[in-house]
């Protein structure tokens, strides 16, 4: 059952690395984005979060494992890609959008217009904290906001490794790696080099052509988003 999992993973992978000749990410370029509504007009590049993610990672999967297929194959849903730099929902190829439900910690799902609309930091940063405990208020920011605030804290991007895999499709349970260095400022803190990193669980079940149909994340509220240096002390995430 694994390697027939595996080999349509990696038969699916091939034809788009072929189409669209990204290392890591796919739907990104090639006929079938001809008509794709770009976020800022034209397909992102990744060169310098690559350049993190090769040096920085914690290990280097074997080409065409499970593991290896799985992280490329998330480097392009819902969180990543295709969330953040496609505009419209029908665009977003590699989401079962009559299916797709995107939950954090045991929190009510998400339907695909609603995380496109509040982004994928705002959807995975959501919080039931008082608003002056929150170290990020998701609530306060807007898409392009949540983007201006990352993008200004961590210049290179907030890299992720798929750090082990549990279990193959249709239900495929992960856990990965989320982290960058602070190395500019954030709502008013100035940089301070320093690693930030929080790690998380999720379980993606995908359809037959491994579209995403759900995506369950589970990690520790009490996480420090941005390190003490950030805030002068912990900066929880949500509870």
């Amino acid at each position: 059952m694994i390697f027939a999992c595996m080999h349509r993973i990696s038969s699916l992978l091939i034809t788009m690395d072929s189409i669209m000749g990204h290392e890591y990410r796919s739907h990104l370029v090639g006929e079938g984005e001809a008509n794709t509504q770009w976020r800022h007009g034209s397909p992102p590049t990744y060169h310098v979060v690559n350049r993190l993610f090769e040096s920085e990672r914690s290990k280097e999967w074997p080409k065409g494992s499970l593991e290896e297929m799985v992280q490329n194959a998330i480097k392009t849903w819902e969180w990543e890609m295709e969330l953040s730099h496609k505009t419209r929902i029908g665009d977003l190829k590699s989401f079962n959008q009559a299916k797709f439900r995107y939950s954090v910690n045991g929190r009510k799902g998400l339907t695909g217009e609603e995380a496109l609309t509040l982004g994928s930091y705002n959807a995975l940063l959501q919080s039931s904290l008082p608003p002056e405990l929150r170290g990020y208020d998701a609530d306060a920011e807007s898409f392009e906001s949540s983007h201006d605030v990352f993008r200004s804290a961590f210049p290179r991007g907030f890299e992720w490794e798929a750090v082990n895999v549990y279990s193959g499709p249709p239900v495929i349970t992960f856990k990965f790696w989320h982290w960058d260095h602070m190395e500019g400022t954030f709502k008013g803190h100035e940089a301070t080099g320093e690693l930030v990193e929080f790690y998380e669980i999720t379980i993606l079940k995908v359809d037959e052509q491994l579209k995403a149909e759900e995506v369950e994340i589970y990690y520790d509220p009490g996480g420090e988003l941005l390190g003490r240096g950030a805030s002068q002390g912990p900066m929880p995430l949500l509870q």
